[in-house]
């Protein structure tokens, strides 16, 4: 007979605490894998494949899970962390709802495949974004709000530029007073005050390029011959509206005579400024001064020695690439604006008594292209515009107003930009640094719920970009 011998290291056979383990130890592997099932395959899933499932809102959604299993054994489906508007049909296997604009977001659902031993898992990454472009908000926003609360509005004209620099633009009424013709996106109004903004981006690019500096004063380039102050008004108060000067077309001493069938020189707006006093002493105060900013189109053409319209082709409009965008200091009665939006008001009077502060006609397509060119850094220096955003008014009193700037933080928005009215016509331009848009809109009507529109638009649009 044959015997097998085994050697076992260290006298193992004659231990037998450690035999003993050994026979535990091999029992105990052969019931953990009798337990596992070798031959029971795990489901499998085959549908949806990994990565994130975009959805629209306020469209239909369907996705189909499919789960193999090479047994066939019967599966237990089941989905985890569904939202509210996600239903999961067990029978067809299909995940359906329709999510609405407030579902924007993303969502993680865990999909488990059970065939009785065994549990595999998959996590679905949903993000919901909306189903409609900017464009298509745009367009709701200001019907919706035209028709509810702004039903007789003449017309309005407004553009948007988002983050990504797509240009939506949207109109709404009729271009003229009688109301006989359809607004289009080619029509123009006059801007107003958002000119200031033009005028102080103006002043700061000849400012970097070395023409003056902002502490200078006002009287070392343009002699303003008695002008209270004039001698120590320096140019960052004209901008800031800290420079104590007078408004003359605020001013109800300006609109006499025969004031709408004249034109005015810049002797006629110095002699109106030299003989009013002073509203405060410069930097000790604030007061909205068109006519500070007149004195700026002044200063501009001076060291210049151009025009202050080429002065604008040059600096702003064709950098910017405004090809609907002219400086007025022609227009009247006689001689009209190709393509003007018109109110029976928008030749009341002759806009050279309002030169820098507020006499630029545009397209909202072209002032809002103008703004994203600006604060996006392709006009000025991040430290001149930087500079444009301190806070001078509100530091002396008055309203939250940079250099030719204002600022607001309506309905928790941070947003920049400027106002205009005249003759009529309402504007604003408005930049939202947190979501890089870009609005602009203009009507030839002021409506006294103008802002009604003005803040939906830029809740709608905040929303959108959010």
């Amino acid at each position: 007979m044959y015997i097998a011998h085994f050697n076992f290291p260290g006298g193992f056979m004659k231990n037998k605490r450690n035999w003993r383990l050994l026979l535990a130890s091999l029992l105990f592997s052969g019931l953990a894998f009798a337990f596992s099932d070798p031959f029971n395959p795990p489901p499998i899933f085959l549908a949806p494949q990994d990565g994130t499932i975009e959805v629209l809102t306020e469209q239909p959604f369907e996705l189909d899970i499919e789960v193999e299993d090479i047994d066939n054994d019967i599966l237990n489906i089941r989905a985890e962390h569904l939202p509210e508007w996600i239903t999961f049909d067990p029978y067809l296997l299909q995940l359906y709802g329709q999510p609405t604009r407030l579902d924007r977001g993303t969502y993680y659902i865990t999909i488990k495949a059970d065939d009785g031993r065994e549990v595999r898992s998959k996590r679905l990454e949903l993000k919901v974004k909306y189903g409609h472009s900017a464009q298509q908000h745009l367009e709701e926003t200001v019907r919706a709000t035209c028709q509810e609360r702004l039903a007789n509005l003449k017309g309005v004209s407004a553009a948007v530029i988002g983050p990504d620099g797509q240009l939506s633009t949207v109109v709404h009424g009729h271009s003229d007073a009688a109301r006989r013709y359809a607004l289009e996106p080619n029509h123009r109004f006059r801007v107003a005050s958002v000119t200031k903004l033009f005028t102080s981006t103006l002043i700061m690019r000849l400012v970097e390029f070395g023409y003056f500096e902002l502490d200078d004063r006002l009287a070392e380039y343009l002699e303003v011959p008695g002008l209270p102050n004039g001698k120590s008004i320096t140019i960052r108060q004209l901008l800031s509206h800290t420079g104590g000067v007078i408004d003359h077309l605020n001013h109800p001493s300006f609109y006499r005579g025969n004031w709408k069938y004249r034109t005015w020189d810049e002797g006629d707006i110095y002699r109106f400024a030299a003989v009013r006093s002073p509203r405060f002493s410069p930097g000790q105060g604030y007061d909205y001064s068109n006519t500070g900013f007149y004195l700026l189109g002044e200063l501009a053409e001076a060291v210049l020695e151009k025009p202050l319209k080429d002065a604008f082709r040059e600096y702003i409009f064709t950098p910017a690439g405004l090809n609907q965008t002219i400086y007025d200091d022609f227009s009247d009665r006689r001689h009209r604006i190709d393509s003007l939006a018109d109110n029976g008001r928008a030749y009341e009077y002759h806009l050279s008594a309002v030169g820098a502060a507020g006499a630029i006609v545009a397209t909202p397509a072209d002032v809002a292209r103008f703004g994203h060119a600006l604060f996006k850094g392709k006009l000025v220096s991040a430290q001149s515009l930087e500079l444009m955003q301190q806070d001078l008014g509100y530091e002396q009193g008055g309203d939250h107003y940079g250099l030719g700037m204002r600022m607001w933080d309506d309905h928790g928005i941070k947003h920049f930009g400027h106002t205009g009215a005249l003759m009529g016509y309402r504007s604003i331009l408005m930049y939202l640094p947190e979501y890089e848009t870009t609005i602009a809109l203009s009507t030839h009507h002021s409506h006294y719920r103008w802002y009604d529109l003005v803040n939906d638009v830029l809740l709608e649009m905040a929303d959108y970009y959010r």
